[in-house]
């Protein structure tokens, strides 16, 4: 169980997931399995036996350093919080009611817009911007997000 639905309140729903775009997953096995290629090459055409296995393990390291980041976050919305968690050994959260959000706000590239990925920013009351990693479908996030707040607002409406 994540710590998102550990931390969930007695009444309170989860909303929406978010998650990283399919590019940073897709980067990280290109770069695998381009180093895989690279080792086999460098095996066959008989250069030092030591590079392959080089070769190989700078593809396991840029493939850890692009997904540790993803394995490593939760980012949701409840019916009362925002939570953005981050550490797979060491936690560090970032929980914001949703009664004290004044303003979210969307950072979308050009390709931001053509791969449906973007940054939000979530601005509240007496806090400091909380600034989520680039996600994909940031434009759902900032919807979800601007419905939990009206349904926060309004609980009897809900």
């Amino acid at each position: 169980m994540s710590y998102i639905e550990q931390s969930l309140g007695r009444n309170e729903q989860l909303v929406y997931r978010a998650h990283f775009p399919w590019l940073y997953g897709a980067a990280a096995w290109s770069l695998l399995l381009l180093s895989v290629l690279a080792a086999l090459a460098a095996n066959a055409y008989a250069y030092p036996a030591w590079l392959p296995w080089a070769l190989i393990a700078c593809g396991v390291l840029l493939f850890v350093a692009i997904k540790l980041p993803m394995w490593a976050q939760q980012i949701a919305v409840t019916s009362e919080r925002l939570i953005h968690r981050r550490g797979l050994l060491r936690r560090s959260t970032e929980e914001l009611q949703l009664r004290a959000v004044e303003e979210v706000r969307l950072e979308q590239s050009i390709l931001g817009r053509i791969f449906d990925y973007g940054q939000v920013i979530v601005c509240g009351t007496g806090i400091e911007d909380v600034r989520l990693p680039t996600l994909a479908e940031p434009v759902r996030l900032r919807r979800k997000l601007q419905e939990a707040i009206a349904s926060a607002a309004h609980p009897m409406a809900a």
